[in-house]
């Protein structure tokens, strides 16, 4: 499994205005082949900060994410609003447990 987490912070009022772009890519996201989970949170302490968080089946699936239409818009609208800060990281997981069960 792969693992995306990070975060992005845009110009302060940022997300209000790209919000609906950002719904779409998530839904858009969802229905890939290959994706596990894929979610943004915002940030409680600096509400100008996307929280990332995506799962994915493959590699190769995580790539083919990048050439779909709809992440062609959502890369073109962070660089209208403009992106101050980026820190993601692409994790490829081996064993998983769990904690609480």
């Amino acid at each position: 499994m792969i693992i995306v987490s990070g975060k992005a912070k845009v110009q302060p009022g940022a997300l209000e205005k790209i919000r609906d772009v950002m719904e779409e890519t998530i839904k858009a996201t969802r229905k890939e082949e290959g994706c596990i989970d894929y979610r943004y949170g915002l940030d409680v302490v600096d509400p100008d900060t996307i929280v990332v968080v995506e799962y994915w089946e493959s590699w190769a699936a995580l790539e083919k994410h990048f050439t779909q239409p709809h992440m062609a818009v959502w890369i073109k609208t962070l660089g209208e609003v403009g992106v101050v800060e980026r820190d993601v990281k692409f994790i490829e997981a081996g064993e998983e447990r769990n904690f609480f069960s």
